[in-house]
């Protein structure tokens, strides 16, 4: 960013100063709306800059589209150039604003940052000494490296960075952390030499000084400036521009809170005293972190309103209860309007289930949340649930760790298999990766019509239940387990409730009580998750609410309006199923099926997801509408095992594993035994050549031995039977030989029969599980090995090798983490999502 403005300002970017000439041209006026791909490509074409460009066209538009904290965040506000005088702001989804709004003026300073600050100066410092009497070093790299600022003002910098340093180190930190009002940042940084009337200089030469870094640092790496820029980002949010200051400074008091914390460096670094002087490594073992945090959203929205605008507007289906968000917003809301759904009241089935099949109270709070009897039942509820609902349930659970608790109990008793059997279990992974590709999945298994549907887990405030929509089969029922509350000891938690106590009721305040506001947190979110099913009006769905608190009146009006009406209280577990399953068939008679896409591909294998789920009947299926296909259809690509070679009735195409090599079963073979060491331990004899044939250069002939190409599961189930010193072989006899006309087998294919493991390296890790474990253990070790090579269920081993290698006391966290390579790749996403729930280093 600063390299751009550094020569923008120049005038050294051509794209840039092209767009300055072109920007008239009708080519680049006339252009409808562009989205960023489309200005991209008219970029490259006209050889303009399509951000600038994007900034020029702004300035004739009507309406701009833009993400919210860009207008609440005054400091991206004046960087955008967006004019708001007299202009109509429409803030979507504004349940988030009052986030939104203390976020953008809260900020965390490290000590380390500013020691960081000193040698960055320094640094510069360095350069112009270097450079001091030849100008022309300057001139090699253009003349935007030419330094703006004077050598006295990097060693008034400098000596500003220092005393705050020590300032810093001077507060007194207790143990927890200590906490102080707002304006103690105003007292701190004065210690700096740092106030209102320095402030606007300051940070005009910190700019200059961050653009000459960005400028003239080498590594690609790393951004020069960094933090520099944090000091920055905080001058400008301290010292915000206020005609009267006193009134300012109340204000800091008043909505803002400084709290001061010490936490382990994660590396002993050098860091440079004084003017030059270095600190022994490992000295200071901990570094302070300052936070500044605002606890009033109306800070930040009577700052926007400062902007003149003709009026404001707020929308979103989760605003409910009004009242509450009136009074955190602290702006005067003349009108208001909540409309009802668009849905008859047949379209919705709303209930409380308090308790589970077997009569367990369902409370999903701190102090029963990990009760064996609770999670059973709670199991128990989601497999009753599954067999009456149709198509697509989502589960929201309280957070993360709740999730996987529950999904290890329910692996281990079984009840995630039967889960499974009726659906597909799809689990909400914690990073982006693989993110849309597992939403995907979830929608092509949903719409299959060999399968009964699927349920996606996930967490409330997570991915899935902001602003995904599930309408019609993805989403037809909802379960919210617990309430979503926020942990209570977070710092910012326990520091808002501490502000909420303080200033309600103070000078006629009506803010929200601390308990009204931990409560809203929670039931917000839960509008959130179940917002996402009944999205249009022939749309319908459940919406069941496992957890007996919901029968409680405050969480009942704190709903949203539209849901409110229609919550049941059943009399018993067996009641509620009998009226979901009335539902569902009364709904499906009275509203018109929605229309089903075709599955993506029948034929072609999904990439791996982090989710869990059987693919063996859908498998089954394709290779029966093959029949007597004669080659296998480009793409497929599956599992392929000696059970379904032999199960597959005469003249049918079994899938081939990985490559699209396989098309027709010809000749008989001999017998092989597919437990032989030696055709596992290499690679070398899978494929036969011809000394005679010559390969031609369109068409080649392959043939190919009916060698097993064995998976690392299979490596590994032979090596523990031969640890055990207990090798069965088993004889298969296949009808016929595989033969083939195709291409040569492409690179990749051969890099991925060479990741497979190899003999020597599971040998080794073998030794180091016997060692770790008792003769008995190590036997369940080798049978649930066995189980997963034939049945593939990784919900199963899970548990079981969790439970192996991590019960009773045992702590083998880097043979589990070693297991990956063992397993099929379709689970290994869902394998370290796994190990990062439940390996806490």
């Amino acid at each position: 960013m600063h390299k751009c403005l550094a020569y923008t300002k120049s005038h050294s970017c051509y794209f840039y100063t092209n767009l300055e000439r072109k920007k008239t041209d009708p080519v680049l006026r006339d252009v409808g709306i562009l989205d960023i791909e489309d200005l991209v490509k008219l970029g490259q074409k006209q050889r303009v800059c399509p951000y600038f460009l994007a900034r020029e066209l702004k300035k004739d538009a009507d309406i701009i589209f833009m993400p919210y904290n860009y207008i609440l965040d005054q400091k991206r506000l004046k960087s955008h150039g967006v004019e708001l005088t007299n202009n109509v702001v429409i803030l979507d989804e504004a349940h988030n604003v009052e986030k939104i709004c203390e976020e953008s003026v809260s900020i965390h300073i490290r000590s380390t940052d500013v020691a960081l600050c000193i040698q960055e100066i320094t640094q510069v410092m360095e350069n112009l000494y270097e450079n001091r009497e030849s100008a022309a070093e300057f001139s090699q790299i253009g003349d935007t490296t030419k330094p703006d600022f004077s050598a006295e003002e990097l060693c008034i910098l400098k000596t500003m960075f220092l005393e705050l340093e020590k300032a810093i180190d001077d507060i007194p930190v207790e143990s927890g952390g200590s906490t102080f009002y707002g304006s103690f940042i105003i007292d701190l940084l004065a210690k700096a030499g740092v106030t209102y009337e320095k402030s606007s200089l300051l940070v005009d030469v910190l700019m200059k000084i961050i653009q000459y870094l960005s400028v003239t640092g080498n590594s690609p790496f790393r951004f020069k400036g960094a933090a520099i820029q944090k000091i920055v980002d905080l001058l400008k949010i301290v010292f915000r521009s206020h005609n009267d200051r006193s009134v300012h400074i109340d204000q800091l008091k008043h909505c803002f809170k400084v709290h001061v914390t010490e936490e382990e460096l994660k590396k002993s670094k050098q860091k440079s005293d004084s003017w030059g002087e270095t600190r022994a490594s490992g000295t200071k073992a901990k570094e302070r972190v300052i936070t500044y945090l605002c606890f009033s959203p109306a800070f930040g929205m009577k700052q926007l309103l400062e902007n003149n605008l003709h009026c404001v507007i707020l929308t979103s289906g989760t605003l409910s209860p009004l009242p509450s968000l009136m009074s955190e917003l602290g702006i005067p809301i003349p009108v208001t309007l909540e409309n009802p759904h668009v849905i008859g009241s047949g379209q919705v089935f709303v209930s409380v289930i308090s308790t589970g099949p077997d009569g367990c109270a369902l409370n999903s709070s701190y102090n029963t949340r990990n009760d064996p009897q609770y999670i059973s039942s709670l199991g128990m509820t989601v497999l009753n649930v599954c067999r009456v609902v149709p198509h697509g349930i989502l589960v929201f659970f309280p957070s993360y760790p709740v999730l996987y608790k529950c999904k290890e109990e329910w692996q281990q008793s079984g009840l995630w298999s039967k889960i499974a059997a009726l659906k597909p279990i799809f689990v909400e992974p914690r990073s982006r990766d693989g993110f849309n590709t597992t939403i995907a999945e979830y929608c092509n298994k949903v719409q299959d019509p060999v399968t009964r549907g699927a349920c996606f887990m996930a967490v409330t405030r997570g991915k899935v239940s902001e602003g995904l929509d599930f309408m019609d089969v993805n989403g037809r029922a909802v379960i919210v387990i617990g309430l979503p509350f926020p942990p209570l000891m977070d710092t910012y938690v326990r520091l808002k409730r501490i502000y909420l106590k303080e200033n309600h009721g103070k000078n006629g305040n009506q803010c929200l009580t601390a308990e009204e506001w931990y409560l809203l947190e929670a039931t917000r979110a839960v509008n959130q998750g179940i917002g996402r099913v009944i999205r249009h009006k022939n749309d319908y769905g459940a919406i069941l609410l496992c957890d007996q608190r919901f029968e409680g009146q405050s969480f009942k009006t704190a709903l949203s309006s539209w849901v409110q009406p229609h919550v049941k209280k059943q009399s018993s577990f067996g009641s509620m199923i009998r009226e979901l399953r009335q539902f569902f068939v009364n709904a499906e008679k009275m509203l018109p099926p929605p229309r089903l896409r075709a599955p993506a591909c029948e034929l072609k294998a999904s990439p791996p997801v982090s989710a869990s789920f059987d693919t063996t009947a859908a498998r089954s299926l394709a290779v029966a509408r093959m029949g007597n296909a004669p080659a296998v259809a480009s793409g497929f690509s599956s599992e392929w095992s000696p059970d379904e070679y032999l199960a597959a009735p005469s003249g049918s195409v079994p899938a081939a594993k990985k490559n699209d090599l396989f098309g027709a079963l010809e000749k008989p073979t001999t017998v092989i035994n597919f437990n032989d060491m030696s055709a596992a331990s290499s690679t070398k004899s899978l494929f036969k050549w011809s000394d005679s044939e010559q390969p031609k250069a369109k068409k080649l002939k392959l043939k190919v031995a009916p060698l097993k190409v064995m998976s690392p599961s299979q490596d590994l189930v032979d090596l523990c039977a031969e640890e055990r010193k207990a090798v069965n072989p088993v004889i298969l006899k296949p009808d016929s030989s595989l033969s083939i006309s195709s291409k040569p087998c492409s690179s990749q294919n051969k890099s991925s029969l060479s990741s497979a493991p190899k003999v020597q390296e599971i040998s080794s890790y073998l030794k180091e599980v016997k060692k770790s474990l008792d003769a008995t253990t190590y036997e369940k070790f080798s049978k649930l090995t066995c189980a997963y090579d034939k049945n593939k269920d990784l919900n199963q081993l899970l548990g079981a090798l969790w439970e192996v290698m991590m019960g009773d006391g045992r702590n083998m966290k880097e043979l589990f983490r070693g297991y990956r390579r063992f397993l099929h790749s379709s689970h290994r996403r869902e394998f370290d999502d796994y190990c990062s729930a439940m390996i806490h280093e």
